[in-house]
């Protein structure tokens, strides 16, 4: 009976423990401004809050990418991490964080933002059709060459049509939305 006594208990303090630490760490909770990247058309890309993962290249050329901690007047800070390899006692490398620091970055000093990853990427940037291209050409010319038959026109034009097409989609592919012009942001703030 004692032991089911302190049992019971015990579960009252942990749940008072957590509702408490709830309370006080929802009170101290700070909201975050919101940077919307903009089509010119008015079409919404991208939202961008407190949690975002972003990359993005700044006014002076620097590549940045972290976490975005928070946002507040028109500055977004950025948790940065400087990640080198180390090398185990085994001769293996794992890669450790040395350090991590805040940046801080007015929305203005941001010159170009890099577009996520999709799937099927590879498609979309040509590098299917190169590889493609590039190897329905080789086979072409080596089954030419070791049959001893003259090489067919017709394959070797498509399968060269095929590997510029994809020169041409890696070319024209941008990876990145630069900023002004077409693309522009729209800051909302939300914690005045």
């Amino acid at each position: 009976m004692i032991l089911i006594r302190k049992y019971i208990i015990g579960i009252i303090c942990t749940i008072t423990a957590l509702g408490c630490s709830a309370i006080f760490s929802a009170s101290y909770a700070q909201g975050s401004d919101v940077l919307l990247l903009k089509k010119g058309n008015g079409k919404t890309l991208q939202t961008i809050t407190a949690g975002t993962y972003i990359v993005f290249k700044s006014t002076s050329g620097r590549y940045v990418e972290g976490t975005i901690n928070h946002i507040k007047d028109d500055t977004l800070y950025i948790n940065d991490f400087d990640v080198r390899r180390a090398y185990t006692i085994w001769g293996t490398s794992v890669l450790d964080t040395v350090s991590q620091f805040m940046l801080r970055f007015h929305y203005n000093e941001i010159a170009s933002i890099v577009k996520e990853r999709k799937g099927f990427e590879f498609v979309r940037n040509g590098t299917l059709f190169i590889i493609g291209g590039a190897t329905f050409v080789a086979l072409n010319l080596i089954n030419s060459a070791v049959q001893k038959s003259s090489v067919n026109t017709t394959s070797l034009i498509i399968s060269g049509a095929v590997l510029a097409t994809g020169i041409v989609m890696k070319i024209t592919r941008k990876n990145s939305y630069s900023i002004g012009g077409k693309y522009s942001f729209k800051y909302l703030d939300l914690t005045n």
